[in-house]
């Protein structure tokens, strides 16, 4: 199964109002997912490394929440699949072994890529363009955590906090037709035939 799969079954059950796991928003609930599913699927990694991972997705998701904001309708798309790709990319990091340093560089490398994300949702709902959204988000963890791990930890310029702030300092500048409202963006620019 594919990550867009994996992402649309969780969108979709979000949709049709079953239960589903936020990880950090309804929104952005296929990321981690699908990302779990590779680490099982193509690392063999052990339920042990996975669970320590998930936890350090889950300090990525409180420090963004407690600096900046996780909820579209304050920040943006950037708070949920930002923050969604930063707990990933730090996850896969963490249960591959690699120490604190390039964890922290995988997480900002995930959430800096998805600075100034909108929310723009087609007619409210969460298939367009929330799925492919999710899909993206994952597969930018997987290279925000490949990355981290084959570079010079020193010279990484950006921390994680840095890149915290800057996702506030956006979404407070950041209209609000594009914050969870679908008055704008591909909300309004999509045409029903």
């Amino acid at each position: 199964m594919s990550a867009k799969c994996i992402c649309l079954c969780s969108c979709r059950r979000n949709a049709a109002g079953n239960t589903i796991v936020t990880t950090p928003t309804c929104g952005a609930s296929g990321v981690l997912p699908a990302v779990l599913m590779i680490m099982e699927d193509h690392f063999n990694l052990s339920k042990r490394a996975q669970r320590k991972g998930l936890l350090v997705a889950a300090a990525i998701g409180f420090i963004a929440k407690n600096n900046a904001g996780i909820s579209a309708a304050e920040v943006g798309c950037q708070g949920e699949i930002g923050v969604a790709t930063a707990m990933a990319a730090a996850m896969l990091a963490h249960a591959q072994g690699f120490c604190a340093k390039v964890v922290e560089n995988a997480a900002e490398i995930a959430l800096e890529h998805q600075l100034g994300l909108t929310c723009d949702p087609v007619g409210g709902y969460v298939q367009i363009p929330c799925i492919e959204r999710n899909a993206i988000g994952a597969v930018k963890a997987w290279n925000a955590s490949l990355i981290a791990s084959n570079e010079f930890i020193d010279p990484h310029k950006v921390s994680f906090d840095t890149t915290v702030n800057a996702m506030l300092e956006i979404g407070k500048d950041m209209s609000c037709k594009l914050k969870e409202t679908a008055m704008d963006g591909l909300a309004v620019c999509m045409v029903y035939c």
